[in-house]
């Protein structure tokens, strides 16, 4: 083999080199083309990002289409197979449009109505807007913050996020199998946003001034089986009639119900004649042979984490930030 010892640097291709390379790619394998494509990939600069221009002061205003987007394709799906919001009928004739949207009759109870009719999308404006205040609404930003990125009002910023979390709070399972965790957490009652406030007011998020359970902490009651289906619930009080209320529609007969030794858990089970291993949390017992309440206890620790980005939640809006925490988890098991 004879090695040149020019380099790379002092090579230089003529177009007859040039043209004899392209000649030969065709008869090249492909495992070559790979080989080749890289070193050629290697020696090209990366492609240039246009430069951005930061907005001149505040916050960047963002592009109002995304929102008009979404409202089309809930406008196609809705057309698809047309549903009457009253009566449920699907004897449906169209009845012109309004407002930039099409609208239908029902047959049977003669009402009038357009896709969004019964949601709570129905007779919001700026529809345009919709799609970046749910991307705002998914990250967590702040509603001052999103006020002033979509140039709007913040009543309106706020009126919006309460429209679009009244959906996900019903979407709960209607059965929970298997293995059941049940426990409860606890959060701060607030009054965040009410007029008259029946305490002395408190910085944002706060503290109970007394340890322990007290009346100023909402009891949220989870449950989770197997197969990670979860519910919530907000309850009253621990009494058995609450935890009752909040398990019997969902706790399957053939379940097997594992919680502390709080009485009511005990007594909901009896009652449905459901098996129930009871576990004795303040004497150190967290597992009985094969059960345990990790994985409902991971889940209430996570949502707290979540839920500290809002500074104090409203306890009146309470079951639709356990919604929306709720739709992301589910979101989160169906993408894995």
């Amino acid at each position: 083999m004879i090695v040149s010892e020019t380099t790379p640097a002092e090579m230089v291709v003529t177009d007859g080199d040039f043209q004899r390379l392209l000649a030969a790619i065709g008869t090249l394998s492909q495992a070559q083309l790979d080989v080749l494509r890289a070193a050629i990939e290697a020696r090209l600069p990366p492609p240039a990002t246009p430069e951005k221009t930061p907005p001149a002061s505040g916050e960047s205003k963002a592009e109002p289409d995304s929102g008009l987007g979404l409202v089309a394709e809930i406008e196609a799906r809705f057309a698809d197979a047309p549903v009457c919001p009253a009566c449920q009928s699907r004897e449906i004739g169209k009845w012109g449009s309004a407002n930039g949207l099409k609208r239908y009759k029902c047959k049977p109870c003669k009402v009038t109505f357009n896709c969004l009719t019964g949601t709570p999308l129905a007779q919001l404006h700026k529809r345009e807007l919709w799609g970046e205040h749910a991307k705002a609404l998914i990250d967590g930003i702040a509603l001052r913050k999103v006020a002033a990125r979509l140039d709007i009002d913040l009543t309106t910023s706020f009126r919006w996020r309460h429209r679009f979390l009244e959906a996900p709070k019903d979407l709960k399972p209607k059965a929970l199998d298997g293995t059941v965790e049940a426990d409860e957490t606890y959060f701060l009652r607030s009054e965040k946003g009410s007029p008259s406030l029946q305490r002395p007011p408190r910085k944002r998020g706060g503290k109970a001034k007394k340890r322990g359970l007290s009346d100023e902490q909402v009891p949220v009651l989870i449950a989770r089986d197997s197969s990670k289906a979860t519910t919530d619930q907000v309850l009253e009080d621990r009494s058995t009639a609450s935890i009752s209320a909040a398990l019997e529609p969902v706790v399957q007969k053939s379940a097997v119900l594992v919680s502390d030794g709080a009485h009511a858990y005990r007594a909901f089970a009896n009652k449905a004649s459901i098996l129930h291993v009871a576990l004795n949390l303040s004497e150190g017992e967290h597992t009985w042979g094969v059960y345990h309440i990790q994985n409902v206890n991971n889940y209430c620790s996570r949502l707290k984490g979540w839920m500290r980005r809002f500074n104090g939640v409203a306890t009146r809006y309470l079951d639709s930030y356990l919604g929306w925490r709720s739709e992301e988890h589910t979101s989160e098991l169906q993408s894995h």
